[in-house]
C-alpha cells in the first residue's frame, strides 16, 4: 500500500483566463508544488454581459493545488491580492482539508 501523507489542503482557485501562470508561480513561492489547470466558463445569473446582443461567456481557469496545510491561508491571501478576487466577477479561491495524499514527492 502506498504511503499516505496528511496535513495537506487542496487549494482551488477559479480565476479569469490568463491568470493561471500567476497562480502557479504564487503557489510555488508560498511552498506548494505547482498545480493542475482546467479550463471552464463562468456562469452567473447576475452577470449576463453581451456584445451587440451576443452573450459573452467569461472564460475561467480552475487551478487545483495540493498545499501544505500550514501555508494554505497565506496562499489564499496572496491569490486574493494578485488576482483581485475581491472584485466582483474575477473569481474565487478556497481551501479544503485532505485526509490523505499519495504520489507527492515531498
Amino acid at each position: 500500500m502506498p504511503l499516505e501523507k496528511k496535513n495537506f489542503s487542496l487549494v482551488v482557485a477559479i480565476v479569469n483566463k490568463g491568470y493561471s501562470e500567476d497562480v502557479i508561480r504564487i503557489a510555488e513561492e508560498t511552498g506548494a508544488s505547482g498545480g493542475t489547470v482546467v479550463f471552464g466558463r463562468g456562469a452567473s445569473i447576475r452577470s449576463k454581459a453581451s456584445l451587440l446582443g451576443v452573450p459573452i461567456e467569461h472564460q475561467k481557469e480552475v487551478i487545483h493545488i495540493v498545499s501544505p496545510r500550514e501555508v494554505a491561508a497565506d496562499l489564499l491571501a496572496k491569490l486574493n491580492a494578485a488576482c483581485r478576487l475581491s472584485d466582483r466577477g474575477t473569481g474565487l479561491a478556497f481551501a479544503l482539508p485532505l485526509d490523505a495524499v499519495t504520489g507527492l514527492d515531498v
